[in-house]
């Protein structure tokens, strides 16, 4: 863990011991057991959808979206996450120093931060959202064994509102279409959920259709409405979106639901898959 000195601004890991082992060197060895089978049919993905499940529900799955990224060079890691329960259509920014890991800490790139903050009313800079949710802490393990050297750049999507996704896939274009060779972009998003089978199941299918066709505002239609909406699908959709995702093409890495790991039936299925974006044929 980091030492603080009283000066740092630190955003203390929150999940650890519920979503994955507190303990250093059993986290090591459990992320790094799950990387070691991962066996992706794509490498150097310029962006990745990984689950925000714990390790026992999704962590085969990130492991295969986050080890496809490998091969590349990378100096600096986006991760874009939904606000659970959101109801103001905000993009929330740190304004912490470092993400807290049991594998160490995580440096936030305060500058681009800056960068982002400055594109727009939108953007707002509180660690508020950032200390409740848990969807970037999740991928830090990964990135942690996989990128040491990269900063990050966590960013939380409050409600998808139409305005905010496109307001956040320009400033994503604008800060890091000029580094877009050395960033890795992570949408931290689980799919469908329910109490039955057969209707995340259905659901899930059409947002993975949605994302092969680039169908972007159909995904972010789809939230607007009564029915489940993947829990992400806004950050999907402003990656789409915006200038970073051109030239790109989607690739399904693996997916598969809760039910392995359902303590009871009354417990809701939720359904996860690992994709990778590629530039080029």
């Amino acid at each position: 863990m980091l030492e603080n000195s009283g000066k740092a601004k630190i955003r203390e890991a929150s999940v650890a011991g519920l979503f994955y082992p507190e303990e250093r060197t059993e986290l090591e060895e459990r992320v790094g057991a799950l990387l070691a089978l991962a066996r992706p049919r794509a490498k150097a993905a310029s962006a990745i959808i990984s689950p925000h499940a714990g390790l026992d529900y999704s962590g085969d799955l990130a492991a295969l979206a986050w080890k496809s990224a490998m091969g590349r060079s990378l100096r600096h890691v986006i991760i874009l996450a939904p606000l659970h329960r959101a109801e103001d259509p905000l993009v929330y920014l740190p304004e912490s120093e470092y993400y807290a890991t049991p594998l160490g800490p995580v440096r936030v790139d305060r500058r681009l931060v800056s960068n982002l903050s400055d594109c727009g009313t939108v953007f707002q800079e509180s660690d508020i959202p950032h200390f409740e949710e848990h969807g970037i802490e999740v991928q830090l393990p990964f990135m942690r064994l996989l990128f040491p050297e990269a900063s990050l750049i966590p960013i939380i999507l409050g409600k998808p509102s139409p305005m905010t996704v496109r307001a956040l896939a320009a400033a994503l274009g604008m800060v890091f279409g000029p580094r877009r060779d050395e960033c890795l972009v992570v949408m931290s998003s689980d799919l469908a959920a329910g109490a039955d089978a057969q209707g995340p199941a259905a659901r899930s299918t059409r947002i993975l259709e949605q994302i092969k066709s680039r169908d972007w505002a159909s995904l972010l239609e789809q939230g607007s409405k009564d029915e489940p909406f993947a829990c992400g699908g806004g950050c999907i959709a402003a990656y789409m979106s915006s200038s970073l995702a051109e030239g790109t093409r989607s690739v399904l890495l693996g997916r598969h639901d809760s039910s392995a790991c359902r303590e009871s039936q009354e417990e809701r299925l939720v359904e996860y898959a690992a994709l990778a974006f590629l530039r080029g044929e």
